[in-house]
């Protein structure tokens, strides 16, 4: 263990056993995740005060314990430890072993709590105690079967510790590396997308828009700015502003032209009186269309 002064405070640079492989073979469990070592056994002790004080309130965490046989093993939360004396409920929890250089994993048993959270070391669903009774062992409770496992399959047997870490998991948002296509996202692009739409159907000349919500929502100046960028020029024909009740006190259909003296474009936005709690847009004000 190294340890780095930053200003008064003095942080641990800790050192796990984990390989570079096996890491990668852990993050492949839980997917495109990042680790970051919060308790090393060897270091702050197998004590249960030990283990909350670095991983209480962390979010997800990995448990990776190692036993004098060689085995690699441990277990998987998504819901934070904080010692608030329930059961808890966690689907995405399980177990692992690494077996033939691999991890295989074992999933909690749909209906089952995954571990209980109170002052004691790590377990699942109270079946597979880590830190038993502060001290470096594992210990296996029969007639439990939150997870489905065997002791030799999965730790050897051997219940002796020679470390325990706890790794807080991030998950990270995969970025590629190149986009999955070429998209033009210009005005100039999306604008004459609009401008040579054609309905699906030959009896539909145009696309009616119905725009529809509470008084104030914006529907008119919505309206508005559709019709300003495709002229050129700031325009307000739709009445709009900010009023107790609607400005708007009729269903309109605007027409869009293509520039000051350009063609109808092949929509029109239909305007409707805004909802309020008591009144509305008369059932007959709105056309069938």
């Amino acid at each position: 263990m190294n340890k780095k002064t930053l200003g008064k405070r003095s942080v641990e640079s800790l050192t796990s056993d984990l390989t570079e492989e096996q890491r990668k073979q852990l993050c492949g469990l839980l997917g495109n995740v990042e680790l970051t070592l919060l308790y090393k056994a060897s270091v702050h002790g197998y004590q249960a005060s030990a283990f909350h004080q670095r991983c209480d309130h962390q979010g997800p965490t990995l448990l990776v314990a190692y036993n004098h046989s060689g085995y690699i093993f441990g277990g998987y939360t998504s819901v934070d430890y904080t010692q608030c004396c329930q059961q808890i409920t966690d689907k995405e929890a399980f177990l692992f072993s690494f077996q033939d250089k691999e991890p295989f994993c074992i999933k909690v048993k749909s209906g089952h709590y995954a571990r209980y959270d109170d002052a004691g070391g790590p377990n699942f669903g109270q079946q597979l105690c880590f830190c038993y009774n502060n001290q470096p062992v594992v210990y296996h409770q029969g007639g439990i079967n939150a997870f489905v496992f065997y002791s030799d399959t999965l730790y050897g047997n051997d219940t002796d510790l020679s470390e325990c870490e706890v790794y807080k998991v991030k998950h990270i948002l995969q970025v590629m590396e190149k986009p999955w296509r070429n998209v033009l996202w210009t005005a100039e692009y999306l604008m004459g997308l609009i401008r040579n739409h054609k309905p699906l159907m030959t009896s539909v000349s145009r696309v009616r828009i119905l725009m529809i919500g509470p008084v104030g929502a914006g529907k008119s100046s919505f309206f508005n700015s559709i019709n300003s960028i495709f002229m050129g020029r700031i325009t307000s024909k739709a009445m709009s502003g900010s009023a107790g009740t609607s400005l708007t006190t009729q269903f309109r259909t605007y027409p869009v032209k293509d520039g000051r003296e350009g063609k109808p474009l092949p929509f029109a936005l239909c305007d409707t009186m805004g909802l309020e709690e008591q009144t509305g847009p008369p059932s007959k004000s709105v056309p069938i269309f």
